[in-house]
C-alpha cells in the first residue's frame, strides 16, 4: 500500500509540473484568433467577395513589412508608388499578378495571401521545409502532443453539439486543427530524420 501511495503521489507531482510548465508557455504565448476561431460555432460567417480575403492580405502584407512598403518594393525591385497602387483594394488599373504575389511574399516572409487563397478553395498550407525540423526533440515532441490535443478537443466540442448537425464553423475548426497536427507530424519526422545515424560502411 505504502509503495502504491508513493507512486501515487509520484504521478501527481509530475503531472503538477507538466501543468505549471505548459501555464507558463501558455502566459508567454502571444494569441491571434484565426478564421476557425473568430465565429461561435451556430454563428454565421460573414458574406465576401471571391478573392476579397487575398486582396486584403496582400495590402496587409505590404503596409505591414518592417521598413515599410517603400522598403519591400526595394527588395521587389519595383517602383514604391506602383507597388502600392497594385495593393490597393481601391483602385482598378493597377493590378498585382501572381508573380508579384509570389515575389511579395518570398521578400516579406509572409504567407497570408498564400494561407487566405488556400481557405477560400477549401485547402490548406503546410510547409514543406518544418520550421522545427531543429531543435529541442522534446519541445518537437511537446508540440505535437499540444496539436494532437487541439484538435481531439476541436472534434469533442462538434460531436457534443452536434445537434442539427455540425456547424461550418466547427467543421471549419476541426480542419484547421487537423492541419496542425499534420504539419507537427511531419516536423517530429523531419527532427527524427536529422538525428539518424550514418549507415556503417561495407
Amino acid at each position: 500500500m505504502a509503495s502504491m501511495r508513493s507512486t501515487s503521489v509520484g504521478a501527481g507531482l509530475a503531472i503538477a509540473r507538466l501543468w505549471l510548465f505548459f501555464s507558463e508557455v501558455c502566459m508567454r504565448a502571444t494569441i491571434s484568433i484565426d478564421e476557425a476561431h473568430g465565429y461561435g460555432a451556430d454563428e454565421p460567417v460573414p458574406d465576401k467577395v471571391r478573392g476579397h480575403d487575398a486582396a486584403v492580405a496582400a495590402y496587409d502584407t505590404a503596409h505591414g513589412y518592417e521598413g515599410g512598403i517603400a522598403a519591400l518594393a526595394k527588395r521587389m525591385g519595383q517602383n514604391p508608388n506602383t507597388l502600392t497602387h497594385k495593393v490597393n483594394l481601391q483602385n482598378t488599373t493597377h493590378h498585382l499578378t501572381l508573380r508579384d504575389a509570389i515575389e511579395l511574399q518570398w521578400q516579406s516572409r509572409d504567407f497570408r495571401i498564400l494561407h487566405a487563397m488556400a481557405d477560400e478553395l477549401d485547402h490548406v498550407c503546410i510547409r514543406s521545409t518544418p520550421a522545427h525540423s531543429e531543435g529541442d526533440p522534446l519541445d518537437t515532441l511537446m508540440r505535437l502532443q499540444m496539436d494532437f490535443a487541439d484538435y481531439v478537443q476541436a472534434l469533442g466540442e462538434a460531436l457534443t453539439r452536434r445537434e442539427g448537425g455540425v456547424s461550418r464553423n466547427q467543421m471549419r475548426k476541426a480542419e484547421h486543427h487537423a492541419a496542425e497536427v499534420v504539419a507537427s507530424v511531419g516536423h517530429a519526422l523531419a527532427m527524427l530524420r536529422g538525428l539518424m545515424r550514418e549507415e556503417p560502411k561495407a
